[in-house]
């Protein structure tokens, strides 16, 4: 797991908006969207790749997660765009 990288701090409370504005950025469809006392985690879709965007609280850090090992290079990728600026 690569953490996505933030010119804010994401909180419990922020990540909403911040997610909103990443899967905008990186042209990602929000599927479903998760959350608890610590964590939120969002199922998104890029190109036919199912992939978890998630965020924990006691981490304090979101990555992009694979729901299969065919879309792992496709999370690997997307970090690594978002991560590039």
């Amino acid at each position: 797991m690569i953490p996505l990288k933030s010119a804010v701090s994401i909180t419990i409370d922020t990540f909403p908006g911040w997610a909103e504005e990443m899967t905008r950025q990186l042209e990602l469809t929000v599927l479903e969207r998760e959350s608890g006392a610590d964590y939120h985690q969002w199922l998104v879709d890029f190109e036919g790749s199912r992939l978890f965007l998630c965020f924990q609280h006691y981490a304090d850090c979101a990555w992009l997660e694979a729901l299969s090992a065919g879309d792992e290079e496709v999370a690997a990728w997307l970090t690594g765009q978002w991560n590039q600026d």
